[in-house]
Protein backbone atom coordinates (compact mmCIF):
# COMPACT_ATOMS: atom_id res chain seq x y z
CA UNK A 1 0.00 0.00 0.00
CA UNK A 2 1.47 3.24 -0.72
CA UNK A 3 3.23 5.12 2.25
CA UNK A 4 0.61 8.39 3.70
CA UNK A 5 1.23 11.68 4.92
CA UNK A 6 1.70 12.39 8.20
CA UNK A 7 -1.16 14.83 8.06
CA UNK A 8 -2.89 12.09 6.43
CA UNK A 9 -2.11 10.02 9.72
CA UNK A 10 -3.08 12.16 11.94
CA UNK A 11 -6.35 13.00 10.40
CA UNK A 12 -7.03 9.18 10.56
CA UNK A 13 -6.32 8.65 13.55
CA UNK A 14 -9.41 10.48 14.34
CA UNK A 15 -12.57 9.56 15.40
CA UNK A 16 -14.30 8.40 12.60
CA UNK A 17 -17.41 10.15 12.70
CA UNK A 18 -15.64 13.60 14.00
CA UNK A 19 -13.70 13.17 10.30
CA UNK A 20 -16.60 13.12 8.41
CA UNK A 21 -18.30 15.84 9.45
CA UNK A 22 -15.22 18.02 9.66
CA UNK A 23 -14.96 16.79 5.61
CA UNK A 24 -18.21 18.16 5.13
CA UNK A 25 -17.74 21.48 6.67
CA UNK A 26 -14.49 22.35 5.46
CA UNK A 27 -15.38 21.08 1.74
CA UNK A 28 -18.27 20.04 1.41
CA UNK A 29 -18.08 16.87 0.74
CA UNK A 30 -20.22 14.12 1.98
CA UNK A 31 -19.40 10.60 2.53
CA UNK A 32 -19.19 7.87 4.62
CA UNK A 33 -15.76 6.20 3.56
CA UNK A 34 -13.19 7.94 6.99
CA UNK A 35 -10.35 7.26 3.75
CA UNK A 36 -12.39 9.30 1.22
CA UNK A 37 -13.01 12.15 4.06
CA UNK A 38 -9.13 12.18 5.41
CA UNK A 39 -7.74 12.42 1.45
CA UNK A 40 -10.40 15.15 1.54
CA UNK A 41 -9.12 17.05 3.87
CA UNK A 42 -5.38 16.77 3.21
CA UNK A 43 -6.14 17.84 0.11
CA UNK A 44 -7.50 21.04 0.96
CA UNK A 45 -4.92 21.45 3.69
CA UNK A 46 -2.17 21.08 0.65
CA UNK A 47 -4.02 23.36 -1.39
CA UNK A 48 -4.59 26.15 1.22
CA UNK A 49 -7.78 26.36 1.65
CA UNK A 50 -7.71 25.70 5.05
CA UNK A 51 -5.02 25.47 7.93
CA UNK A 52 -3.80 22.29 10.39
CA UNK A 53 -4.83 23.59 13.19
CA UNK A 54 -7.67 24.63 11.64
CA UNK A 55 -8.71 21.13 10.92
CA UNK A 56 -7.77 19.94 14.11
CA UNK A 57 -10.05 22.42 15.83
CA UNK A 58 -13.00 21.54 14.00
CA UNK A 59 -12.11 17.29 14.21
CA UNK A 60 -11.81 18.31 17.82
CA UNK A 61 -15.07 19.83 18.15
CA UNK A 62 -16.97 17.42 16.13
CA UNK A 63 -15.08 15.07 18.36
CA UNK A 64 -16.16 16.85 21.66
CA UNK A 65 -19.87 16.97 20.22
CA UNK A 66 -20.30 20.49 20.11
CA UNK A 67 -21.26 20.84 16.74
CA UNK A 68 -23.83 17.80 17.07
CA UNK A 69 -27.45 19.18 16.90
CA UNK A 70 -29.25 18.39 20.23
CA UNK A 71 -31.24 15.18 20.19
CA UNK A 72 -35.22 15.73 20.37
CA UNK A 73 -36.96 15.08 23.77
CA UNK A 74 -39.86 12.73 23.52
CA UNK A 75 -42.68 14.27 25.61
CA UNK A 76 -45.15 11.75 24.79
CA UNK A 77 -45.97 8.37 23.24
CA UNK A 78 -46.65 10.24 19.86
CA UNK A 79 -43.46 11.14 19.72
CA UNK A 80 -41.04 8.31 21.02
CA UNK A 81 -38.32 6.99 18.32
CA UNK A 82 -39.80 4.51 16.75
CA UNK A 83 -37.62 1.00 17.00
CA UNK A 84 -36.13 1.02 13.93
CA UNK A 85 -34.36 3.98 14.81
CA UNK A 86 -32.72 3.13 17.61
CA UNK A 87 -31.61 -0.18 16.36
CA UNK A 88 -29.22 1.73 14.15
CA UNK A 89 -28.29 4.08 16.86
CA UNK A 90 -27.19 1.01 18.85
CA UNK A 91 -25.78 -0.34 15.91
CA UNK A 92 -23.75 2.68 14.97
CA UNK A 93 -22.50 2.86 18.31
CA UNK A 94 -21.33 -0.45 17.85
CA UNK A 95 -19.60 0.17 14.90
CA UNK A 96 -17.77 3.37 16.39
CA UNK A 97 -16.81 1.32 19.13
CA UNK A 98 -15.00 -1.36 16.40
CA UNK A 99 -13.39 1.74 14.57
CA UNK A 100 -12.37 2.90 18.03
CA UNK A 101 -10.96 -0.36 18.73
CA UNK A 102 -9.26 -0.28 15.23
CA UNK A 103 -7.61 2.86 15.64
CA UNK A 104 -5.89 1.41 18.97
CA UNK A 105 -4.88 -1.65 17.68
CA UNK A 106 -3.58 0.47 14.77
CA UNK A 107 -1.72 3.04 16.50
CA UNK A 108 -0.21 -0.05 19.08
CA UNK A 109 1.26 -2.00 15.73
CA UNK A 110 2.55 1.09 14.46
CA UNK A 111 4.04 2.11 17.69
CA UNK A 112 5.89 -1.61 18.50
CA UNK A 113 6.94 -1.63 14.72
CA UNK A 114 8.70 1.66 14.75
CA UNK A 115 9.91 1.15 18.67
CA UNK A 116 11.57 -2.19 17.74
CA UNK A 117 13.35 -0.97 14.17
CA UNK A 118 14.37 2.06 16.13
CA UNK A 119 15.78 -0.13 19.34
CA UNK A 120 17.72 -2.57 16.31
CA UNK A 121 19.29 0.08 14.19
CA UNK A 122 20.54 1.87 17.83
CA UNK A 123 21.71 -1.62 18.65
CA UNK A 124 23.90 -2.32 15.15
CA UNK A 125 25.10 0.77 14.94
CA UNK A 126 26.10 0.43 18.79
CA UNK A 127 27.89 -3.16 17.79
CA UNK A 128 29.35 -1.95 14.59
CA UNK A 129 31.17 1.40 16.55
CA UNK A 130 32.45 -1.33 19.48
CA UNK A 131 33.43 -3.06 17.22
CA UNK A 132 35.13 -1.22 15.41
CA UNK A 133 36.67 0.82 18.60
CA UNK A 134 37.84 -3.00 19.56
CA UNK A 135 39.99 -3.49 15.91
CA UNK A 136 41.26 0.17 16.20
CA UNK A 137 42.65 -0.84 19.83
CA UNK A 138 43.94 -4.19 18.95
CA UNK A 139 45.37 -2.72 15.22
CA UNK A 140 47.50 0.46 17.31
CA UNK A 141 48.66 -1.90 19.36
CA UNK A 142 50.19 -3.97 16.62
CA UNK A 143 51.20 -1.11 15.12
CA UNK A 144 53.18 -0.29 18.33
CA UNK A 145 55.47 -3.65 18.13
CA UNK A 146 55.34 -3.97 13.85
CA UNK A 147 55.06 -0.84 12.87
CA UNK A 148 52.74 -1.72 10.00
CA UNK A 149 49.16 -1.58 9.83
CA UNK A 150 47.68 -5.92 10.44
CA UNK A 151 43.98 -5.41 10.06
CA UNK A 152 42.61 -4.47 6.82
CA UNK A 153 40.01 -1.89 7.47
CA UNK A 154 38.29 -2.86 4.11
CA UNK A 155 38.38 -6.62 4.76
CA UNK A 156 36.73 -5.58 8.19
CA UNK A 157 33.48 -3.57 7.20
CA UNK A 158 32.62 -6.07 4.69
CA UNK A 159 32.58 -9.06 7.66
CA UNK A 160 30.60 -6.19 9.78
CA UNK A 161 28.87 -5.81 6.94
CA UNK A 162 27.65 -9.35 6.67
CA UNK A 163 27.23 -9.70 10.59
CA UNK A 164 25.08 -7.17 10.51
CA UNK A 165 22.70 -8.84 7.46
CA UNK A 166 22.86 -11.77 9.33
CA UNK A 167 21.61 -10.65 12.51
CA UNK A 168 19.18 -8.06 10.66
CA UNK A 169 17.30 -11.18 8.54
CA UNK A 170 15.02 -13.07 10.85
CA UNK A 171 13.43 -9.01 11.80
CA UNK A 172 13.48 -7.87 7.91
CA UNK A 173 11.80 -11.54 7.18
CA UNK A 174 9.14 -10.85 10.20
CA UNK A 175 8.23 -7.63 8.74
CA UNK A 176 7.92 -8.56 5.38
CA UNK A 177 5.66 -11.86 6.42
CA UNK A 178 3.45 -9.40 8.11
CA UNK A 179 3.13 -6.76 5.24
CA UNK A 180 4.74 -4.19 7.15
CA UNK A 181 7.33 -2.93 4.87
CA UNK A 182 5.12 0.54 4.59
CA UNK A 183 4.92 1.16 8.41
CA UNK A 184 8.63 0.46 8.68
CA UNK A 185 10.09 2.84 6.15
CA UNK A 186 7.64 5.28 7.44
CA UNK A 187 8.77 4.69 11.09
CA UNK A 188 12.41 4.70 10.09
CA UNK A 189 13.68 6.68 7.18
CA UNK A 190 16.78 6.75 5.77
CA UNK A 191 19.31 9.05 6.86
CA UNK A 192 23.06 9.26 6.45
CA UNK A 193 24.45 7.83 9.35
CA UNK A 194 28.33 8.43 8.87
CA UNK A 195 31.21 9.22 6.03
CA UNK A 196 34.08 7.41 5.36
CA UNK A 197 37.03 7.42 2.78
CA UNK A 198 36.75 5.25 -0.32
CA UNK A 199 39.25 2.87 1.17
CA UNK A 200 37.31 2.11 4.08
CA UNK A 201 34.51 1.01 1.76
CA UNK A 202 35.42 -0.16 -1.34
CA UNK A 203 38.79 -1.64 -0.70
CA UNK A 204 40.60 1.32 -2.97
CA UNK A 205 42.30 4.36 -2.55
CA UNK A 206 40.69 7.44 -4.48
CA UNK A 207 41.93 11.33 -3.90
CA UNK A 208 40.68 13.91 -5.08
CA UNK A 209 42.50 16.98 -7.35
CA UNK A 210 44.28 17.90 -3.83
CA UNK A 211 45.04 14.91 -3.08
CA UNK A 212 42.36 14.39 -0.41
CA UNK A 213 40.64 11.26 0.43
CA UNK A 214 37.37 10.85 -1.30
CA UNK A 215 34.66 10.26 1.26
CA UNK A 216 31.64 8.34 0.69
CA UNK A 217 28.25 8.87 2.81
CA UNK A 218 26.49 5.94 4.55
CA UNK A 219 22.54 5.41 4.90
CA UNK A 220 20.88 2.93 6.92
CA UNK A 221 18.17 2.36 4.67
CA UNK A 222 16.46 -0.75 5.91
CA UNK A 223 15.75 -2.62 2.17
CA UNK A 224 19.74 -1.99 1.04
CA UNK A 225 20.44 -4.95 -0.87
CA UNK A 226 22.81 -7.37 0.39
CA UNK A 227 26.72 -6.96 -0.33
CA UNK A 228 28.69 -9.19 -2.94
CA UNK A 229 31.60 -9.27 -1.20
CA UNK A 230 32.87 -11.08 -5.00
CA UNK A 231 32.08 -7.71 -6.66
CA UNK A 232 35.03 -6.29 -8.29
CA UNK A 233 35.47 -2.47 -8.29
CA UNK A 234 37.39 0.00 -10.23
CA UNK A 235 38.78 3.71 -9.65
CA UNK A 236 36.82 5.07 -12.71
CA UNK A 237 33.44 4.17 -12.15
CA UNK A 238 33.91 4.93 -8.86
CA UNK A 239 34.90 8.54 -9.12
CA UNK A 240 31.51 8.74 -11.76
CA UNK A 241 29.25 7.56 -8.66
CA UNK A 242 30.91 9.87 -6.30
CA UNK A 243 30.69 12.79 -8.14
CA UNK A 244 26.94 11.91 -8.44
CA UNK A 245 26.67 11.63 -5.22
CA UNK A 246 28.59 15.11 -4.37
CA UNK A 247 26.31 16.92 -7.14
CA UNK A 248 23.03 14.84 -7.65
CA UNK A 249 23.44 14.65 -10.93
CA UNK A 250 21.86 11.21 -13.47
CA UNK A 251 24.45 9.14 -15.34
CA UNK A 252 23.84 6.86 -17.94
CA UNK A 253 25.78 3.56 -18.25
CA UNK A 254 26.27 2.20 -21.90
CA UNK A 255 28.48 -0.88 -23.13
CA UNK A 256 28.13 -4.57 -23.68
CA UNK A 257 26.03 -7.12 -21.94
CA UNK A 258 27.95 -8.48 -19.17
CA UNK A 259 30.04 -5.35 -18.69
CA UNK A 260 28.37 -4.76 -15.18
CA UNK A 261 26.62 -1.69 -15.35
CA UNK A 262 23.27 -2.89 -13.70
CA UNK A 263 25.23 -4.71 -10.92
CA UNK A 264 27.21 -1.55 -10.37
CA UNK A 265 24.08 -0.19 -9.20
CA UNK A 266 22.84 -2.45 -7.04
CA UNK A 267 26.37 -2.64 -5.60
CA UNK A 268 26.56 0.91 -5.00
CA UNK A 269 23.14 0.93 -2.93
CA UNK A 270 24.47 -2.70 -1.22
CA UNK A 271 27.89 -0.77 -0.01
CA UNK A 272 26.40 2.23 1.00
CA UNK A 273 23.18 1.44 2.71
CA UNK A 274 20.88 2.75 0.40
CA UNK A 275 17.81 1.40 -1.23
CA UNK A 276 17.32 0.22 -4.81
CA UNK A 277 14.81 -0.21 -7.55
CA UNK A 278 15.25 -1.37 -10.93
CA UNK A 279 13.09 -0.91 -13.66
CA UNK A 280 12.71 -3.16 -16.57
CA UNK A 281 12.15 -1.27 -20.10
CA UNK A 282 10.41 -2.65 -23.25
CA UNK A 283 8.40 -2.18 -26.37
CA UNK A 284 5.00 -1.98 -24.52
CA UNK A 285 6.23 0.06 -21.16
CA UNK A 286 3.86 3.37 -20.57
CA UNK A 287 4.32 5.98 -18.65
CA UNK A 288 1.50 4.73 -15.98
CA UNK A 289 3.83 2.08 -15.65
CA UNK A 290 6.62 3.09 -14.39
CA UNK A 291 5.11 6.77 -12.85
CA UNK A 292 1.64 5.51 -12.08
CA UNK A 293 -1.63 5.89 -13.28
CA UNK A 294 -5.08 6.82 -11.49
CA UNK A 295 -7.16 3.34 -10.45
CA UNK A 296 -9.76 1.61 -7.76
CA UNK A 297 -8.41 0.89 -4.30
CA UNK A 298 -11.48 -0.34 -2.31
CA UNK A 299 -13.73 1.20 -4.53
CA UNK A 300 -12.56 4.41 -4.45
CA UNK A 301 -10.56 6.52 -7.52
CA UNK A 302 -7.39 6.71 -6.51
CA UNK A 303 -3.81 7.78 -7.52
CA UNK A 304 -1.22 4.87 -7.66
CA UNK A 305 2.05 5.92 -7.29
CA UNK A 306 4.70 3.55 -10.51
CA UNK A 307 7.69 2.02 -9.10
CA UNK A 308 9.80 5.23 -9.96
CA UNK A 309 7.57 7.99 -9.04
CA UNK A 310 7.83 5.61 -5.45
CA UNK A 311 11.37 5.21 -5.34
CA UNK A 312 11.91 9.04 -6.31
CA UNK A 313 10.10 10.14 -3.47
CA UNK A 314 12.08 7.78 -1.23
CA UNK A 315 15.10 9.10 0.88
CA UNK A 316 18.52 7.09 -0.34
CA UNK A 317 17.40 5.04 -3.18
CA UNK A 318 19.15 4.39 -5.98
CA UNK A 319 17.05 4.21 -9.08
CA UNK A 320 18.24 1.94 -12.07
CA UNK A 321 15.79 2.61 -15.42
CA UNK A 322 17.21 -0.35 -17.46
CA UNK A 323 17.25 -1.18 -20.75
CA UNK A 324 15.65 1.84 -21.11
CA UNK A 325 16.33 2.26 -25.05
CA UNK A 326 13.89 -0.55 -25.40
CA UNK A 327 10.49 2.00 -24.63
CA UNK A 328 9.36 3.98 -27.31
CA UNK A 329 10.45 7.42 -26.82
CA UNK A 330 7.32 8.86 -26.47
CA UNK A 331 6.29 7.48 -23.07
CA UNK A 332 9.44 8.04 -21.28
CA UNK A 333 9.15 12.07 -22.27
CA UNK A 334 7.57 12.31 -19.00
CA UNK A 335 11.24 11.65 -17.41
CA UNK A 336 12.51 14.86 -18.56
CA UNK A 337 10.73 16.89 -15.69
CA UNK A 338 11.78 14.60 -12.89
CA UNK A 339 15.34 14.53 -14.77
CA UNK A 340 15.88 18.04 -14.34
CA UNK A 341 17.99 19.63 -11.32
CA UNK A 342 15.68 20.23 -8.38
CA UNK A 343 13.00 19.39 -10.39
CA UNK A 344 9.45 19.86 -8.90
CA UNK A 345 6.98 18.14 -10.90
CA UNK A 346 2.84 18.19 -10.65
CA UNK A 347 1.78 14.64 -11.48
CA UNK A 348 -0.82 12.59 -10.37
CA UNK A 349 -2.68 15.03 -7.92
CA UNK A 350 0.67 16.51 -5.84
CA UNK A 351 4.19 18.21 -6.60
CA UNK A 352 7.03 15.40 -6.56
CA UNK A 353 10.14 16.33 -5.93
CA UNK A 354 13.45 13.87 -5.62
CA UNK A 355 13.81 12.96 -1.95
CA UNK A 356 17.47 13.61 -0.47
CA UNK A 357 20.08 11.12 -1.70
CA UNK A 358 18.40 9.79 -4.62
CA UNK A 359 20.46 8.82 -7.61
CA UNK A 360 19.11 7.88 -10.95
CA UNK A 361 21.24 6.32 -13.27
CA UNK A 362 20.63 4.69 -16.51
CA UNK A 363 21.53 0.86 -17.96
CA UNK A 364 22.07 0.44 -21.69
CA UNK A 365 23.45 -1.76 -24.33
CA UNK A 366 23.55 1.72 -26.45
CA UNK A 367 25.09 5.07 -24.96
CA UNK A 368 21.47 6.63 -26.17
CA UNK A 369 22.17 7.63 -29.90
CA UNK A 370 21.26 3.96 -31.42
CA UNK A 371 23.07 0.79 -31.90
CA UNK A 372 25.37 0.86 -34.38
CA UNK A 373 26.69 -3.02 -33.95
CA UNK A 374 23.46 -4.45 -34.83
CA UNK A 375 23.63 -7.03 -32.30
CA UNK A 376 21.01 -5.29 -29.40
CA UNK A 377 17.63 -5.55 -31.70
CA UNK A 378 14.65 -3.46 -30.34
CA UNK A 379 16.82 -0.56 -29.25
CA UNK A 380 15.87 2.40 -30.54
CA UNK A 381 17.53 6.08 -30.82
CA UNK A 382 16.56 7.92 -27.89
CA UNK A 383 15.33 11.90 -27.84
CA UNK A 384 17.96 13.83 -27.36
CA UNK A 385 16.54 15.71 -24.24
CA UNK A 386 16.21 12.54 -22.62
CA UNK A 387 19.78 11.47 -22.78
CA UNK A 388 20.79 15.28 -22.20
CA UNK A 389 18.90 14.89 -18.56
CA UNK A 390 21.98 12.76 -18.00
CA UNK A 391 25.15 14.85 -16.80
CA UNK A 392 27.59 11.80 -18.10
CA UNK A 393 27.19 8.90 -20.46
CA UNK A 394 30.30 6.30 -19.25
CA UNK A 395 31.03 3.87 -21.25
CA UNK A 396 31.39 -0.20 -19.09
CA UNK A 397 34.04 -2.18 -21.09
CA UNK A 398 34.88 -6.00 -19.75
CA UNK A 399 37.61 -5.77 -17.25
CA UNK A 400 41.47 -5.36 -17.39
CA UNK A 401 42.87 -9.23 -17.78
CA UNK A 402 44.28 -9.22 -13.78
CA UNK A 403 40.90 -7.99 -12.53
CA UNK A 404 38.57 -10.49 -14.64
CA UNK A 405 40.82 -13.37 -13.36
CA UNK A 406 40.18 -11.58 -9.74
CA UNK A 407 36.56 -12.20 -10.65
CA UNK A 408 36.37 -15.37 -11.98
CA UNK A 409 38.55 -16.90 -9.12
CA UNK A 410 36.27 -15.16 -6.24
CA UNK A 411 32.97 -16.03 -8.03
CA UNK A 412 33.84 -19.86 -8.94
CA UNK A 413 36.67 -20.70 -6.08
CA UNK A 414 38.86 -21.50 -9.10
CA UNK A 415 42.42 -21.98 -9.63
CA UNK A 416 44.32 -18.59 -10.67
CA UNK A 417 45.91 -20.58 -13.55
CA UNK A 418 42.38 -22.17 -14.86
CA UNK A 419 40.99 -18.43 -14.45
CA UNK A 420 43.80 -17.51 -16.77
CA UNK A 421 43.44 -20.22 -19.51
CA UNK A 422 39.57 -19.98 -19.83
CA UNK A 423 40.08 -16.07 -20.57
CA UNK A 424 42.61 -16.32 -22.95
CA UNK A 425 39.64 -18.19 -25.11
CA UNK A 426 36.94 -15.69 -24.05
CA UNK A 427 39.15 -12.93 -25.12
CA UNK A 428 40.54 -14.15 -28.12
CA UNK A 429 36.32 -14.63 -28.85
CA UNK A 430 36.09 -11.24 -28.05
CA UNK A 431 38.90 -10.08 -30.50
CA UNK A 432 37.20 -11.87 -33.26
CA UNK A 433 33.81 -9.66 -32.86
CA UNK A 434 36.15 -6.69 -34.32
CA UNK A 435 36.62 -8.94 -37.69
CA UNK A 436 33.37 -9.85 -37.59
CA UNK A 437 34.30 -13.55 -37.54
CA UNK A 438 32.18 -14.04 -34.22
CA UNK A 439 28.28 -11.72 -33.85
CA UNK A 440 28.43 -11.30 -30.18
CA UNK A 441 31.10 -11.09 -27.60
CA UNK A 442 31.08 -13.84 -24.68
CA UNK A 443 30.72 -12.04 -21.09
CA UNK A 444 31.96 -12.89 -17.80
CA UNK A 445 28.91 -14.38 -17.33
CA UNK A 446 29.52 -17.44 -19.50
CA UNK A 447 33.18 -17.82 -18.27
CA UNK A 448 31.90 -18.46 -14.43
CA UNK A 449 29.25 -20.43 -16.03
CA UNK A 450 31.49 -22.27 -17.99
CA UNK A 451 34.05 -22.89 -15.02
CA UNK A 452 31.17 -24.44 -12.60
CA UNK A 453 29.66 -26.47 -15.40
CA UNK A 454 33.23 -28.11 -15.13
CA UNK A 455 32.51 -30.03 -12.24
CA UNK A 456 30.03 -32.17 -14.05
CA UNK A 457 29.86 -31.94 -17.68
CA UNK A 458 32.30 -32.34 -20.10
CA UNK A 459 34.62 -29.70 -21.60
CA UNK A 460 33.17 -29.80 -25.20
CA UNK A 461 29.42 -29.78 -23.32
CA UNK A 462 30.20 -27.07 -21.01
CA UNK A 463 31.96 -24.91 -24.22
CA UNK A 464 28.81 -25.38 -26.39
CA UNK A 465 26.21 -24.79 -23.44
CA UNK A 466 27.69 -21.58 -22.06
CA UNK A 467 29.69 -20.05 -24.65
CA UNK A 468 28.91 -21.00 -27.90
CA UNK A 469 25.14 -22.52 -28.22
CA UNK A 470 24.20 -18.53 -26.99
CA UNK A 471 25.87 -17.53 -30.70
CA UNK A 472 24.15 -17.37 -33.90
CA UNK A 473 25.16 -20.03 -36.06
CA UNK A 474 27.68 -17.63 -38.40
CA UNK A 475 29.48 -17.65 -35.33
CA UNK A 476 29.96 -21.20 -34.51
CA UNK A 477 33.19 -21.91 -36.92
CA UNK A 478 35.10 -19.19 -35.06
CA UNK A 479 33.99 -20.35 -31.72
CA UNK A 480 34.73 -24.18 -32.72
CA UNK A 481 38.01 -23.06 -33.89
CA UNK A 482 39.44 -21.02 -31.17
CA UNK A 483 38.16 -23.99 -27.97
CA UNK A 484 40.33 -26.32 -30.46
CA UNK A 485 43.60 -23.99 -30.30
CA UNK A 486 43.32 -22.33 -27.21
CA UNK A 487 41.37 -24.39 -24.50
CA UNK A 488 43.89 -27.82 -23.32
CA UNK A 489 41.47 -30.33 -21.75
CA UNK A 490 44.81 -32.26 -19.54
CA UNK A 491 45.40 -29.10 -17.73
CA UNK A 492 41.73 -28.07 -17.59
CA UNK A 493 40.93 -31.89 -15.95
CA UNK A 494 44.37 -31.46 -13.92
CA UNK A 495 42.67 -28.00 -12.29
CA UNK A 496 39.03 -28.93 -11.49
Amino acid sequence: MPIQSPVYIAIFKKPTQAVLNAAQEVTGMKTESKHTATLALENAINAGQVSVDRVGTIIDQYANQKHRPASPTSTSSATQTPAWVAHLDATDDQVKHLDKKLDDHTSTLETMIKSNAQVLAKRIVSLDADLRTDIAGIQAALQAVNKKPLVDAFEVGKAVAHEVANAFAPFKQAVIDAQAQAVVAQAVSAIVIESKPIREVFGIEINDAKGNPLMVDLWNAQDAPAIDPNFVWTEKILRHLLLAQRTGENLWFGGHKGTGKSETARQFAAYTGRSFTRINFHKFTTTEDYVGAIGLDNGETVFKQGDFLRAFTSPSTVVLLDEVTNADAGELATLNGFLEPNSAVTYGGAVRRRAPGVLVFAADNTLGSGDESGRYAGTRTMNSSLVDRFARVIHFDYLPLAQEVDAVMRHTGCAKQLAEHILASIRMARAKVETGDVVDAPSIRSVIAFIRALDVLSIDDAWATTVAARQPSESAAALEAIRKATLNPALITSLI
